[in-house]
């Protein structure tokens, strides 16, 4: 379920009208951990909820806050006619201190993005169904839990990201940086009313909101008038009626905003939209729909920025249950090249195979088959090995790569760039970034859990110095209050080796991330290692690193 803004669009003889409800800081979307935990990813902060609580609770949006109900109180009591019963908890925010006034509450903390406090609010009477033994022994071991519910709120680093849907895990290119605040201070003796109304948005929030919220949420809906409008009107006249109506200063004009049609072969209408130049992690360079009216087939599509890794792109969707996908990766285009407009088209017809699309794919308007759409004709290299084959991108793109040769069981990975070769269970995909190395993913590709392999062509005489004047530096930098803990090790026993390393501990849309980074410095060079994994869950991506340090051969 998803709660987000409503646009009603109305094409009229002069052009495009909407209505705009602003965004809501107790927006949210759900889902379920590997542990089967419920989870509730809001603005600010994420709700995990006791694993022996799926499939008994329910979350119901209502009077500026979110109020979770215990289902078979609540189911009971609406049969006798009755609302409310069942009531667990909500989730409320103020500006100021009046929740203080409730007859029960839990703070959670303040956020210095958003200026807002935020508290759980607790039944004041015995909401549990009376008539049923069961259900209440089935509601009290619930409410007995709410300590842990308390323990499972986290605030994000900036209130954007959330993790992966669909239980791929968290993704490097969703992470954001900056701080929010944890516990109240001054501002929450602020005078004013209560509420969760209009907010303050950012202009990074309000790009996040309108690329991968509002436009995806808008064109399932309708996925053949939302093109019609734009065909008739224009993305910038979407973007601007949003932006305005959250009150969202802006510095791009029209020309800022491209759209591109293309007509597949079998009759679907692809529009691509370009964005202005993303700057942070995961703006949009650009976003694709697709339809077949025939079919009845909708498809988003997003080439996502990603600047944590160097500057790279990522081939992503919302699918129409408004959750995401990352496809691996995309390359990044440059506008001034000659063949962009090339680039575009074979990019188009990239988007067109993931949505099942058949033919060509060619600028509206045109007839016969394209002559840059075709897979053969596309900038990835396709590669066979003998131990299976795929993909696999040079230069600063990414790919996957599922063969090239085994020795017992493990397959072969040769790195030509940086002059390395090192192996892997053969079912892992992996892929080449340049400023990062190769990067094996025991899961799914372009997500965490990974390990990373990097040669230096640089001696680092000193790892364990290096570890802790330079990297240790780095992750408090780079992740702040996010950065849970870490250790600094002289010898890590892995690979057959004792190395130095640093082990970091750090939250990540609601999960913490444990990090291990070791170097290996021999002869004139250094090899970097990198495996990141959910805390809790590292056996595999643990044996992969370990595979991977016996296995590095320097060329």
């Amino acid at each position: 379920m998803k709660r987000m803004i409503a646009l009603v669009f109305t094409i009229l003889l002069l052009g495009l009208t909407a209505f705009a409800e602003p965004m809501s800081y107790l927006d949210y979307t759900d889902g379920q951990l590997e542990d089967g935990s419920p989870v509730y990813y809001f603005t600010e902060l994420s709700l995990t909820l006791p694993s022996e609580w799926q499939g008994k609770v329910f979350a119901i949006p209502e009077d500026g806050r979110t109020a979770f109900y215990h289902k078979a109180s609540y189911d009971k009591y609406q049969a006798e006619g009755l609302d409310g019963g069942g009531f667990l908890f909500a989730l409320g925010t103020s500006v100021n201190g009046s929740f203080s006034q409730l007859p029960a509450f839990e703070y959670l903390g303040f956020s210095e993005e958003s200026m807002l406090n935020y508290y759980l609010e607790l039944p004041s009477d015995y909401p549990a169904y009376m008539g049923d033994e069961t259900i209440r022994a089935e509601y009290d071991a619930m409410y007995a839990q709410m300590d842990e519910v308390t323990a499972g709120v986290t605030f994000y680093a900036d209130g954007t990201g959330h993790p992966e849907a669909g239980g791929t895990g968290p993704n490097d290119a969703a992470e954001m940086n900056g701080s929010s605040g944890t516990g109240p201070n001054d501002t929450a003796e602020m005078s004013g009313s209560s509420g969760t109304g209009n907010v303050v948005v950012s202009l990074e929030r309000m790009r996040y909101h309108f690329e991968h919220s509002a436009l995806p949420r808008y064109f399932y809906e309708d996925p053949a008038n939302m093109l019609d409008v734009l065909k008739d009107s224009s993305v910038y006249k979407v973007w601007t009626l949003l932006a305005d109506e959250n009150g969202v200063a802006y510095p791009w004009q029209e020309s800022d905003f491209c759209e591109r049609w293309y007509d597949a072969d079998d009759g679907t209408r692809i529009l691509q939209i370009e964005m202005p130049a993303p700057e942070v992690t995961p703006q949009c360079y650009r976003i694709y729909m697709v339809y077949n009216d025939a079919r009845g087939s909708a498809g988003y599509y997003t080439i996502e920025y990603e600047n944590l890794l160097g500057e790279t792109a990522f081939t992503c969707g919302w699918t129409a249950d408004l959750a995401h996908v990352n496809y691996g990766g995309a390359a990044v285009l440059d506008p001034d090249a000659d063949d962009y407009e090339a680039a575009l088209q074979n990019e188009a017809q990239q988007i067109a195979q993931l949505a099942d699309v058949s033919g060509s794919v060619r600028p509206a308007g045109q007839t016969g088959a394209s002559d840059t759409g075709s897979p053969e004709n596309s900038s990835t290299e396709r590669q066979t090995g003998s131990g299976g084959t795929g993909t696999q991108n040079g230069g600063g793109g990414t790919g996957s790569q599922n063969g090239g040769g085994s020795t017992d069981g493990l397959a072969l990975i040769e790195c030509p760039q940086l002059g390395f070769t090192t192996m892997a269970d053969p079912s892992y995909a992996w892929d080449y970034q340049e400023g990062t190395g190769i990067s094996i993913y025991t899961e799914h590709a372009g997500n965490i859990p990974y390990v990373i392999v990097w040669r230096s062509e640089d001696l680092i005489a000193e790892p364990l110095d290096y570890i802790k004047e330079q990297f240790t530096p780095h992750m408090q930098s780079q992740y702040g209050d996010d950065l849970v803990s870490y250790v600094e090790y002289e010898f890590y026993d892995i690979g057959g080796k004792q190395l130095p390393a640093g082990l970091y501990t750090y939250r990540l849309q609601g999960y913490l991330i444990d990090m291990i980074r070791i170097y290996d410095s021999t002869g004139s060079q250094t090899a970097a290692y990198t495996a990141k994994y959910i805390q809790g869950q590292g056996d595999a991506t643990l044996a992969a690193l370990d595979t991977a340090i016996r296995n590095f051969r320097a060329e």
